[in-house]
């Protein structure tokens, strides 16, 4: 076992009820590869937090036709403006209703996902309709209790459907045009964490903090100072949220179909240096 080379130890440290964590020590007399590329501890930082949402969605839809492209668009705008001014008479600061992308399509388009042109409409005059989501957002219900949320959600629901909107995720959309956007995840509302940004940072410094309480342990039980990080490579992180679809803008937030707590959970692979003495002075 004594060859000349690289000699390498391989630290395996279990304390307590702490996780397995792997250490990496190398000398500095290697002689293939430079001592400053492979030297240190290479450990796996952990955190985990969690938050209620700050917020709960509902999807609308909002619809009109006509034979006469004139009268869809006065049916339309009707229909829509009964929508605003139902929830604009709840006077509620934290209640608002956004628009997504207007929809002018046939109405009678079966969409059938084996044939993407869609069935034609055997009608002998076509009939205009127009369709625009809408989503409604109450916002900062992280504060309240689970039957005052129960309680918003369900006036939301009902004025929604009072005046005219159909709720919930809707299906007739066009599988080629909107393969690579629609995830529809089912349910009537979702509530968001939408300030994930804060929390994700949050998480971030839990895990180097961890990863460097592994890494200084590993180094005083083997009698070495501990340098800088190095590097770091990202295991476990919470994902962005996606558009579902083409209408929407990219934004980082975490979704649940249940008011709970969302958990963000990260995981980092940190190596740091080892320090030598000249380097303390």
């Amino acid at each position: 076992m004594n060859k000349p080379g690289i000699a390498v130890v391989v630290a395996l440290v279990s304390l307590g009820a702490a996780p397995l964590a792997s250490a990496q020590f190398f000398p500095q007399n290697s002689v293939t590869i430079p001592a400053e590329n492979i030297e240190g501890f290479t450990v796996a930082g952990k955190a985990y937090t969690s938050a209620k949402p700050n917020s709960v969605e509902i999807d609308l839809e909002v619809s009109a036709s006509s034979e006469l492209t004139a009268d869809a668009i006065v049916k339309y705008r009707d229909a829509k403006k009964r929508i605003h001014e139902a929830f604009s008479a709840l006077k509620l600061k934290d209640v608002a209703v956004d628009e997504r992308g207007l929809l002018v399509d046939q109405k009678g388009m079966m969409q059938n996902p084996y044939f993407f042109g869609g069935m034609p409409n055997t009608r002998s005059k076509t009939e205009v309709q127009l369709t625009r989501k809408l989503v409604v957002k109450a916002s900062n219900i992280r504060s309240m209790d689970e039957d005052a949320v129960l309680q918003l959600v369900g006036k939301l629901l009902d004025v929604a459907q009072d005046s005219g909107g159909r709720v919930g995720p809707q299906n007739d959309f066009n599988p080629y045009y909107y393969y690579r956007f629609q995830q529809n995840t089912g349910g009537l509302v979702r509530f968001v964490l939408d300030d994930f940004d804060k929390l994700q940072e949050e998480t971030y410094e839990k895990a180097i903090a961890d990863a460097r309480a592994r890494a200084e342990r590993l180094a005083r039980i083997s009698k070495v100072e501990l340098g800088q990080i190095v590097a770091v490579r990202e295991l476990v992180v919470p994902s962005d949220r996606f558009p579902t679809t083409e209408d929407e803008a990219p934004r980082k937030r975490l979704e649940a179909s249940r008011f709970q707590e969302i958990p963000i959970r990260v995981e980092l692979l940190v190596r740091f240096n080892i320090q030598s003495k000249s380097d303390k002075k």
